[in-house]
């Protein structure tokens, strides 16, 4: 067996690496790392090597700048890659700010999740098209953002294999459960959604089959860390506010379900409310050549380590490829409490082929979704108008239809004018034209 990592150097590989020593299928794998950075590559091999010399597999790594090499023969393709991050994430922010769409946050939604999907599309045409040659049966396992989007893509232009991964659900429950002075995986939750913004339908503590809902309710309503901000923990104070409003949990800490939530508070109130647009945040990782968390990690420099997790080492925040792997090499019944696959009745009140971060079951070759529950109106109108956009913006890249960009700016809630839309798209093509080729 092959497996390969595309972007090696972004700390992924360290959990990946983890994963591989923890079952006997994986004795004799070969790991390709593949990085364009030889600094990160460098680093990840020695991370990689030191991980596998103190376990009793047997692991071949190899590395690699050529995507070719990587692919060549491959039996899993994880892509965990981006172009120039931090310092488009930058603009992704104050091109919109300029023309009076403000966003704390645009990695997924809102104009900078749209122009962030479409570079991140034609980074993955060559993905594909390399998949294609060099290993059409394998499958592509996608960390890179925006999730949905990326996989909405992937479902309708590529014939590969596909499936989506984020530690949201089930790494925001485990800090989630630490925040409320439980252990990791003490709660067990059943949530469906768009990517970073899960609905939280039922929670059970683990191994008890009733439901805890109302009690974890007033634990998080009487909690100090929903009801204002601490410096380098996850904030929670808005997602408290959407949860009064709306009468269910929305799960994604406030950096993420604010993508998608144009009745954030209003930017004069940002201040009050201690919190503030990311860009300059971003100006500095980009200054500093910074990528994740994990990559400083990884190369070895200080960081300030968060109060959660106590331990990101535990088993539970493990981020679950190779178990997929070894579910559909074996077999194996396994279930995962959130996947990005087609909906497939998970959500009934919502369309089956829109891709939603579902519970799901790995059985008989694939990772099949599993039946949720119905949607109430306002997280439904919610999620039915991301999935609407996230067609949208893939067949406008696709196609390189600059009329159908436009309908989707204009549609996205966060822009309030046609305006609005057209300036935002013709900055962004300006300024991107060299990552959006199709509009050339």
């Amino acid at each position: 067996m092959k497996i390969s990592m595309l972007g090696a150097g972004s700390g992924f590989v360290i959990n990946v690496a983890n994963e591989l020593t923890e079952h006997e299928l994986f004795n004799d794998v070969e790991f390709a790392l593949m990085d364009i950075s030889a600094e990160r590559l460098a680093a990840a091999e020695n991370a990689v090597k030191e991980i596998v010399n103190a376990s009793n597999i047997n692991i071949k790594i190899t590395t690699t700048e050529c995507l070719a090499e990587a692919l060549d023969g491959c039996n899993y393709v994880i892509a965990s890659c981006e172009q120039n991050r931090y310092a488009n994430w930058v603009k992704d922010l104050t091109i919109p700010a300029s023309f009076g769409v403000h966003q704390v946050k645009g990695e997924n939604g809102g104009p900078g999740g749209m122009i962030h999907a479409m570079r991140n599309i034609y980074m993955f045409q060559e993905i594909i098209e390399g998949m294609k040659q060099h290993c059409p049966d394998a499958w592509l396992m996608n960390f890179t953002n925006p999730m949905s989007i990326l996989c909405t893509y992937f479902k309708n232009y590529s014939p590969i294999k596909s499936l989506g991964f984020c530690h949201q659900v089930h790494g925001s429950f485990g800090v989630i459960a630490e925040m409320l002075g439980m252990a990791p995986g003490e709660l067990e939750v059943i949530s469906a959604g768009n990517n970073h913004l899960n609905w939280l339908f039922d929670i059970r503590r683990k191994n008890s089959r009733e439901s805890c809902m109302e009690e974890f309710l007033q634990l998080v309503k009487e909690s100090k860390y929903w009801q204002q901000r601490y410096p380098n923990v996850p904030p929670q104070n808005f997602t408290l506010e959407v949860l009064n409003a709306f009468n269910m949990y929305p799960i994604g800490y406030d950096d993420h379900i604010i993508e998608y939530m144009p009745f954030f508070w209003e930017e004069h109130e940002w201040a009050a409310k201690g919190c503030e647009s990311l860009a300059g945040h971003y100006v500095k990782l980009a200054a500093n050549n910074n990528h994740t968390l994990e990559t400083q990690r990884l190369l070895g420099k200080d960081y300030h380590k968060p109060p959660f997790p106590a331990n990101a080492d535990h088993p539970y925040y493990a981020e679950k490829p190779c178990q997929v792997i070894t579910a559909l090499e074996t077999n194996t019944p396994t279930y995962f409490d959130a996947i990005n696959i087609p909906n497939n009745g998970a959500i009934t009140n919502l369309p089956n082929d829109i891709i939603l971060d579902v519970p799901g079951i790995a059985i008989g070759g694939e990772v099949r979704s599993i039946h949720v529950g119905e949607l109430p109106p306002g997280p439904l109108e919610i999620c039915r108008r991301q999935s609407v956009l996230h067609e949208m913006i893939v067949q406008a890249t696709h196609e390189g239809d600059e009329s159908l960009a436009i309908q989707a700016l204009c549609l996205d809630p966060y822009v309030r004018s046609i305006t609005q839309a057209k300036n935002i798209w013709q900055a962004f093509k300006t300024e991107y034209i060299d990552y959006l080729p199709g509009f050339k």
